[in-house]
């Protein structure tokens, strides 16, 4: 059985912030307000206002397994229900909501923001702008078995800057979940991920659900890549669902 498994990514920039605000409450808007970068002050609210959204609509029995959020789907619930379900940060420790269900985790890249939500248990969500990195980046964040699978895609002709974002997508949203057993001081070479997910070639646009296993948990997640951006979303799951 597929995990509920939420994730909306909306546009984060001060004109959808400025659309978005009253929906958060004015606790959050303290938080925002009290963020220095312009930017990020966008990028929080534009999130926490996405995370309440899949929270609405799971509580509705609605599935929104990946959704282009617009200030024009807010409507689809009473502004009063979006002040009820307020998001603590941002500061240490994870995102949550403040009545501590569901599960949440938020994300931003540019003027991107990404939530995923689950109905119980923990959640990661990470989102990437597509970008070329040096070949140090991968020395000291991938495997060798990753950087192979990573050169096989390059070969066969898939983008490699979109390959590396995607997998360190992947590798922040496992590490989000708080589900893996890692050493107290860790790397992401600590995380060694089965790639590209699913086994199979990832062209773009791409968007697939994927089951994988790390540091000896499993995981049910899904997959974005365009040109642009990639996001992944990860829950952890038991091995008979994983299985099944």
């Amino acid at each position: 059985m597929t995990p509920p498994l939420a994730i909306a990514v909306v546009r984060a920039d001060a004109a959808m912030a400025a659309r978005l605000e009253p929906y958060l409450t004015a606790g959050e808007r303290r938080a925002c307000a009290a963020l220095r970068v312009a930017a990020r002050r966008a990028q929080s609210a534009c999130a926490r206002v996405a995370a309440k959204w899949l929270r609405l609509e799971l509580a509705a029995g609605r599935s929104a397994p990946l959704v282009a959020l617009d200030a024009g789907a807010l409507e689809a619930h009473p502004r009063a229900d979006y002040l009820a379900c307020a998001v603590t940060g941002p500061g240490r420790g994870r995102p949550r909501f403040e009545d501590g269900a569901p599960a949440l985790s938020l994300s931003h890249a540019g003027d991107l923001a990404a939530a995923a939500v689950a109905a119980s248990g923990a959640v990661g969500v990470d989102v990437e702008r597509v970008e070329a990195r040096a070949a140090a980046f991968a020395d000291e964040h991938f495997t060798p078995r990753e950087r192979e699978a990573i050169a096989r895609g390059a070969a066969a002709g898939a983008d490699r800057a979109a390959l590396e974002t995607l997998l360190w997508s992947a590798k922040e949203a496992l590490y989000k979940t708080g589900a893996l057993a890692l050493p107290a001081r860790c790397s992401f070479r600590d995380i060694d991920v089965a790639f590209p997910p699913g086994g199979a070639r990832l062209a773009l646009p791409s968007v697939r659900s994927f089951a994988l296993s790390a540091r000896g948990g499993q995981f049910f997640g899904r997959a974005v890549l365009t040109g642009a951006f990639a996001l992944v979303a990860a829950v952890p799951v038991s091995p008979a669902a994983a299985l099944g």
